[in-house]
């Protein structure tokens, strides 16, 4: 298991780094956290309910993975108004959407799915440091 714990490590000190990079809030703990947290539970319901008198569904963890960290990624999202337009801003979206891809990216380690983890890892610090805002 420790290599999917190290891996789910790594990938979200990645993302932290990159969002840290860019001075926004949920740098390499917060993401590494996230993605050391997914990867856990993922590994938990793949072996901690196989043997015993009661037969689980082990994807039902890591299906409410994304719903629960979208209430962490929800505290991170806030609304502003600007000062000299007067117009309502809002901030934080791409950093919250970095959470949850770093949930996604945990469950992927948890899975022994390495490539999916680091591509989607690489794609993701693409386009935050060359997709449009």
């Amino acid at each position: 298991f420790g290599r999917r714990l190290v891996m789910s490590i790594i990938m979200g000190g990645l993302i932290g780094w990159e969002r840290r990079q860019a001075d926004r809030p949920a740098g390499i703990r917060t993401m590494s956290l996230v993605s050391l947290g997914s990867c856990l539970f993922t590994i938990n319901s793949a072996y901690a309910f196989m043997n015993g008198p009661m037969a689980w569904d082990a994807s039902r963890i890591s299906a409410a993975i994304p719903s629960g960290v979208g209430f962490l990624g929800a505290g991170l999202i806030f609304k502003k108004t600007e000062e000299d337009s007067g117009s309502m801003v809002v901030h934080g979206l791409t950093t919250a959407a970095s959470v949850w891809l770093s949930a996604a990216v945990g469950i992927a380690c948890g899975g022994e799915l390495y490539f999916a983890a680091s591509f989607g890892t690489a794609l993701m610090m693409l386009l935050l440091r060359f997709g449009p805002r």
